[in-house]
């Protein structure tokens, strides 16, 4: 297989002029693309960086983004994606725990660097691009990437596919990140079997409002485009007012979400438009039923669920268009074995709840460990399986149910719940926008369940309605103790609702309790 700077050479070669990355008013073509890719690794490499070199990227949406990855991978260097939202002492731990040589920043985190540039170790050169003002010995990135010139072809290092491409971070729910590395073939194949599953063609242009430093934006829309031969639009943001315009401005045909996105979509005014969208297909994970059929019944969207992680390829099983199961994340994708095994690492038979682990058919298409801790990358195999600490469940023919993390269990006087099989029953409540379960500690039961809940806006509905609502659709034991209604939950930069921010928060004066009511 290509490496990523093979690959975009020779769609380049094939494409031409066809755009590929829309950004605001700018269209880029497949072989501006590969020829600002060629220059940036020019610069970079004049600058000393070269084959097997970490170098952190801190940098909203933009093309430079683009430019920069793929220069790296050109270079076999290898691009460390930093989220745009730190700063202190977490950056600066994830800097040097990357061992980057070095960084570039742009202007919205310029200050952030500044903070800490002083204590960071092992970096040797900074790219950045603020106002070009101020004591810092670094270089501006309009002018360093304008003064450079491409690699000559004797400077183009030999690369395999299995070597690295990428770094990205774990969200740290249960301490500090982890580095996930993953390799050209790992990322190139997920793009290339996205592709194929989703029913992409070189007509669609797929939408993206998230990050560019997360693996889904990454995957299932740059390099999935490029395999496609199709456009990607990337946006600065997320904005939900501005969502659809931006799908019809651009005539995109498909689009990736996370958890959130879909909720906040349905939460914006209804609107005669709203059948008209030229998308026809999203793909992501974090669609409860519920969710997935409202999407397709007032965008006409049709929602390919997926279930994946960094660590195994980014996806593993899916939706397929035409032959979708709501309330699922799919069936398995080619090259993969999944299971779903209890504690001992037995199998479960068909619909018992159990931890999601997974195995490659083929060399090379998951991660290749956790950077620099080894320990880490053992304590999540066993018995030559990746145990990707979730819950899930399988029916009879082969669909996965994700049923949420295995650590976030509630484990109430001998029973373990699922967070998920209460969310998913409080959501099918008309006035609930959003809801998470989790355990609160508990003298006598171990952890009783709480849950926090956001309404939708305009409705309203109070706690004992609420818990005669559950009554009717879980078991007793499953029944939350605690309400409380929340304005909105803590989410990561992905958003991920932040069950660990709930769990230390615990109950508060503003806490509806079951038992005292």
């Amino acid at each position: 297989m290509e490496t990523l700077g093979a690959l975009l050479s020779r769609k380049a070669r094939e494409n031409k002029s066809k755009p590929y990355l829309y950004f605001l008013d700018s269209a880029i073509s497949y072989e501006e693309m590969n020829e600002k890719a060629d220059r940036m690794s020019g610069a970079l490499r004049r600058l000393g960086i070269g084959k097997g070199d970490h170098v952190t990227l801190m940098m909203p949406n933009s093309p430079d983004y683009l430019y920069c990855w793929f220069g790296l991978a050109k270079l076999g260097a290898v691009l460390v994606a930093i989220n745009t939202q730190l700063k202190g002492e977490s950056l600066r731990s994830l800097i040097e725990a990357s061992d980057s040589r070095c960084v570039v920043i742009g202007p919205e985190c310029f200050r952030q660097y500044e903070e800490i540039r002083e204590d960071l170790k092992g970096v040797e050169g900074v790219i950045f691009d603020p106002t070009g003002k101020g004591p810092h010995e670094g270089r501006r990135l309009d002018r360093f990437f304008k003064e450079s010139s491409p690699l000559s072809p004797s400077e183009i290092p030999p690369l395999k596919d299995i070597e690295p491409l990428i770094i990205t971070f774990t969200s740290g729910t249960t301490g500090l990140p982890k580095l996930v590395r993953n390799s050209h073939r790992a990322y190139i194949t997920a793009a290339e079997e996205l592709s194929a599953c989703a029913r992409l063609s070189s007509e669609d242009r797929i939408y993206s409002a998230l990050p560019l430093y997360h693996a889904n934006p990454q995957v299932y829309c740059v390099l999935t485009a490029l395999v496609a031969d199709a456009g990607v639009v990337v946006a600065p943001r997320f904005s939900a007012s501005q969502f659809w315009e931006d799908i019809r401005r651009h005539r995109a045909t498909a689009f990736s979400y996370v958890g959130a996105v879909l909720p906040i979509l349905l939460a914006q005014p209804e609107s005669p438009d709203d059948q008209t969208v030229p998308a026809t297909k999203c793909f992501g994970g974090g669609a409860p039923k519920e969710v997935y059929e409202a999407v397709s019944a007032r965008f006409g969207v049709e929602v390919l669920e997926l279930y994946g992680m960094s660590e195994t390829g980014t996806w593993n099983t899916l939706n397929r268009p035409g032959r979708g199961k709501p309330g699922t994340v799919g069936q398995i994708r080619k090259g993969f074995d999944v299971r779903i095994f209890d504690d001992e690492d037995n199998e479960l038979p068909v619909g018992k709840i159990g931890e999601i682990v997974i195995r490659p058919l083929r060399p090379h298409i998951m991660f290749d460990g956790y950077y620099k801790s080894p320990e880490e990358t053992v304590k999540c195999s066993s018995n030559w399986w990746f145990h990707t600490g979730d819950l899930g469940k399988v029916d009879e023919d082969g669909y996965y149910t994700f049923c949420g993390r295995k650590k976030e269990s509630i484990r109430r006087g001998g029973e373990n719940i699922a967070p998920y099989e209460i969310e998913k029953e409080v959501l099918k409540h008309p006035a609930v926008a959003e809801c998470a379960a989790y355990g609160v500690s508990d003298p006598l039961l171990q952890e009783e369940t709480m849950i926090a809940v956001v309404l939708r806006p305009g409705k309203r509905v109070n706690e004992e309605d609420l818990l005669a609502w559950c009554r009717e659709r879980l078991a007793r034991f499953m029944l939350p103790r605690y309400v409380e209604f929340m304005e909105k939950l803590p989410k990561s930069a992905s958003e991920k609702v932040q069950k660990v921010a709930l769990k230390e928060r615990g109950t508060t004066s503003r806490t509806w309790d079951r038992l005292k009511a």
